[in-house]
């Protein structure tokens, strides 16, 4: 019995230094209240409990403080999330690591929208409702509507999905969307064929973001132009798509926090045939945060005004600012843009454009 015991007490050490070696760090290393890598603020520390109900919550708010705050956290999370990725380790987390290790989002209802799981008639119709109101207001100024849906990632790329949600459903939200608009009489665009033709060639997603890559923002562009009736103002692939070029992993491998270690690709896109780019961005206000965005190009052309998110923001400046003789974003808000900030543009047209898994007026009564 003795010489067993001497045999266990290195490993007893080993554990014992193991697990205080994060404790020590943890004393040593200044507090940080952000983490870089999750692009994502640490939880404070729990307030002294007062009621009832907070002392029910302390250990929980406790359990997720101490989850954000012990020594090494940066070093584990980033091996954890490698070795999810590198195995493609199945989770119910906020990624699902597909096919060919492309990753895609699973929140706010994606996979499910992917898999005709979620139809929410109710919500497709308020926000159709909306589209409707905003296209008879336009209409008295002069201007007009355009409606498009920016596709999830997973719409496109369902061939990469996990098998168990690649199987196309026969309905999806999308094909709900698209014909509550049409019932109400308002010009929408699909965006989704011309998005898939063109997946065939080259990729129009990101594999590790969210978000479409440049290649594919130029094709929904000319897609947008296009059912304008302004076939003048496309912008032919062939001569401004220069290849693609290495980028540092997106927001999906940030969740991960592995954006620092895995590479992905985006579109080189030259617009010098056409002119060149659009001036910079001005910011205006707007009740959103981040505010909105102006370009004055100087051109001898209508006022585009594009109420989008993420997907449009950035993506569409430089294209519209070739033509368009002012570019304005504002972000759809879930419904709650205020239209008053449209018309102090006096737009001749305005796009409506929230990617697919933001497409409802949660905020709206």
């Amino acid at each position: 019995m003795g010489l067993l015991l001497r045999y266990r007490r290195p490993w007893l050490l080993a554990i014992i230094g193991l697990l205080a070696a994060p404790m020590a760090v943890q004393t040593l290393q200044p507090r940080s209240t952000f983490s870089e890598d999750e692009a994502r603020m640490f939880r404070s520390a729990p307030a002294w409990p007062r009621t009832l109900q907070d002392w029910s919550a302390l250990p929980l708010n406790v359990d997720r403080y101490l989850a954000d705050h012990f020594g090494l956290r940066a070093q584990l999370v980033r091996a954890h999330g490698l070795l999810r990725y590198a195995v493609d380790l199945p989770s119910d987390l906020r990624v699902i690591i597909g096919r060919d290790d492309w990753l895609f989002l699973n929140g706010d209802g994606t996979i499910e929208q992917a898999t005709g799981k979620l139809l929410r008639e109710a919500e497709i119709a308020k926000f159709a409702e909306r589209a409707a109101a905003l296209k008879f207001r336009l209409e008295r100024h002069g201007a007009r509507l355009l409606v498009t849906i920016p596709p999830n990632g997973s719409t496109i790329n369902r061939g990469r999905l996990p098998a168990w949600a690649a199987q196309a459903p026969p309905i999806s939200e999308y094909d709900l969307m698209m014909q509550a608009l049409a019932a109400r009489g308002v010009t929408a665009l699909d965006l989704r064929p011309v998005l898939l033709a063109a997946n065939a060639r080259f990729p129009t997603y990101r594999r590790t973001d969210t978000h479409w890559n440049k290649f594919g923002a130029l094709i929904a562009y000319d897609a947008v132009v296009s059912a304008l009736n302004k076939p003048e103002w496309t912008i032919d692939p062939a001569r401004v798509v220069k290849g693609f070029e290495p980028v540092q992993g997106g927001d999906l491998a940030r969740l991960l926090a592995i954006s620092r270690d895995i590479g992905d690709e985006d579109a080189i896109i030259d617009l010098s045939p056409y002119g060149g780019k659009s001036p910079p961005a001005t910011p205006i206000d707007t009740q959103f945060e981040d505010g909105g965005d102006l370009v004055e190009s100087g051109h001898d052309g209508p006022t585009v005004v594009v109420v989008g998110d993420s997907f449009t923001r950035g993506y569409w400046q430089n294209y519209f600012g070739l033509r368009a003789g002012r570019y304005v974003w504002i972000h759809h808000e879930q419904c709650e843009f205020k239209d008053s900030v449209i018309e102090a543009y006096d737009p001749a047209i305005v796009v409506l454009a929230p990617v697919e898994r933001q497409m409802f007026c949660w905020g709206s009564k």
